[in-house]
This record gives C-alpha cells, structure tokens and sequence, in this order.
C-alpha cells in the first residue's frame, strides 16, 4: 500500500498525545484557561510524539492525534467511531494504545437540572486511603467522594478489569473490521494480556451463581443454543497462549517479552547505561522525546512488514 495516501490517525491517552514531551506551563493550572495558549500547548506535545514521528519516517500524507489526557479505551473507541462515520471515504491508518481498563467513562446526573456530566473515572481519583483526590463536583444527584471511593472497592477488581479489557478488544476488532482500515493496535501501558498469559484468572471464578445456581449469561430452551460464559474468556485466553490474537497487535513477543510499551522502555533504557528512567522525562511520568522516537521506531518495523 501507498502510505503517502493515507492519514496516520491516532488515539489513546496522555501518552499518544505526548504528555510531558515540553514544560507543562502555568496558565494550565489557572482558570480560566487561554485557549489559544492551550492550542500551542497541545500542537507542541503532539509534534513531539510517536505519531509525528511516525508519519515523517513512513512517509504519510499527514496525521491526526486525539490522544487526551486520562482517557480510558471506551472514550477512545467512542472518539475513533464518530471519526471513522463522519469520515468514510477518507483513507486513513489507525493507531490505537490500549491504556488501563480500570478506566472507564461514567455519566453523572446535575443536580436540579435534566443533565448529565460525563467524567473520565480513574483508579488515581481514589487514594489507598480511600479518598477521592481528583476536584469533585458536589452536585451530582446521589453521588458523593465518600460513597464514591467505597463503591470503587466494591465494585472494581482484577476479573472485572480483565472481562471489560476482552470486551474491548473484541468491540474494537468489530469495529475497524467493519470499516476495513488498515490499524496496529498496542499496550502503552495496558498488562493485562502479559498477565493473562501467565495465569488465566477466569479459572478463579466460581462457576456457581449467587443463587446457587449454575451460571450461564445467555441461554436458550434449545439445547442446542446453550451458550457457557466461559467460552468468551478461555477463546480470548487462548488467543494470547497461541499468540494469535484477533486483532493486529503488537503482542508480547514483538515487544521482546515485555508486558507493554512501559516495560519495553525501561528495559531498553537498562540495557543501554543501566538508567530504567533513561526514556521518562524530567517534567513528569510520561516518556520523554527519545522514548516517544523508541516506540516509533519499533511501530515502524512492524507496520514496514505488515504493510509496506
């Protein structure tokens, strides 16, 4: 294929949109924000991330990063959706970074108005204390931090983050199956599968419902029909222990062991002068420019042979 056709467009999180690449500036933490100053903010961390780089050295048309700060996978897929609708003639190249699954999006009701807020939920709201630690509006009907933090130990766990990461992955094979888009998807700092492959959790739920009786999500009269649940989780297990996954990925193998991008980083930083932060920038957690051009360039080979 011709890449100088195509537009390299990329989502994900903080670390797709190049976070950390320049000085974070203070008119950032100040309200309300300038907006032409936050443009410039936004122009100079994308220029310096993996997709420019990517697009320069394979020769795309151009690109597009929606890469955004804290995003979960369901805000990203929700983002690539509505791009690939409003955009169907339009040839394009698709790069997906699978972030946590702990996050999620999450729509709250406004109190004494018929709204709803969307907000980005993220295990880093919750301090090991139990608190929420992210600037809480107070006017959501029902809801509170203190309930808020209590819920998320309930109701969040390893199985469920797994099951909604399968749930991802498959939706978004569909998805881009449907389009017939050439894409790479891989784990900026996602370990799930790694994890996985090392010891399916499924085999620790109890095959039991609460009520005592044997679990089945879906079932029909026919038995012929019946539909075992845990045929979802062992297929895409499977998949990992083959290392034949469904969609194009960049697997644990190709990352040399690794369980993502994260962990390919600070081993390559290890090997080269024995500094696991050698890829991580000054200004904070993310990957610095030269950990950015490290991932283009193993993106490159792979897209090279799958590809070009």
């Amino acid at each position: 294929m011709n890449l100088s056709e195509y537009t390299l467009v990329s989502f994900g999180d903080s670390f797709t949109f190049g976070e950390d690449t320049i000085p974070k500036p203070e008119f950032l933490m100040r309200e309300p924000v300038d907006t032409e100053l936050e443009q410039e903010y936004i122009t100079g961390c994308n220029s310096n991330s993996y997709t420019q780089f990517l697009t320069e050295s394979l020769g795309f048309k151009d690109s597009i990063n929606f890469g955004f700060l804290g995003a979960s996978n369901d805000r990203s897929m929700m983002s690539l959706e509505s791009f690939l609708r409003s955009n169907p003639k339009k040839k394009v190249f698709i790069l997906f970074n699978f972030t946590s699954s702990s996050r999620y999006v999450q729509f709250f009701k406004i109190d004494d108005k018929n709204e709803y807020e969307v907000v980005g939920m993220n295990p880093s709201m919750i301090s090991s204390d139990g608190k929420v630690t992210y600037p809480w509006k107070t006017n959501y009907t029902g809801v509170n931090p203190k309930t808020l933090a209590q819920n998320w130990g309930i109701f969040r766990n390893s199985i469920q983050d797994v099951f909604n990461h399968i749930k991802q992955r498959r939706a978004l094979y569909y998805l881009l199956s449907s389009y017939d888009v050439p894409y790479l998807t891989f784990d900026g700092i996602n370990d799930l599968d790694y994890r996985m492959v090392r010891d399916n959790p499924f085999r620790y739920v109890s095959k039991k419902a609460v009520d005592g009786t044997y679990s089945s999500f879906l079932y029909n009269d026919d038995d012929r029909y019946v539909w075992k649940e845990m045929d979802f989780f062992n297929s895409y297990h499977k998949e990992l222990v083959d290392g034949n996954p469904l969609l194009n990925h960049l697997t644990i193998s190709d990352l040399n062991g690794n369980r993502n991008l994260q962990s390919y980083l600070s081993n390559l930083g290890n090997s080269h002068n024995g500094d696991v932060d050698h890829y991580i920038s000054n200004y904070g957690i993310h990957w610095n420019i030269d950990g950015h051009m490290e991932v283009a360039i193993l993106l490159y080979k792979f897209i090279n042979e799958r590809y070009n």
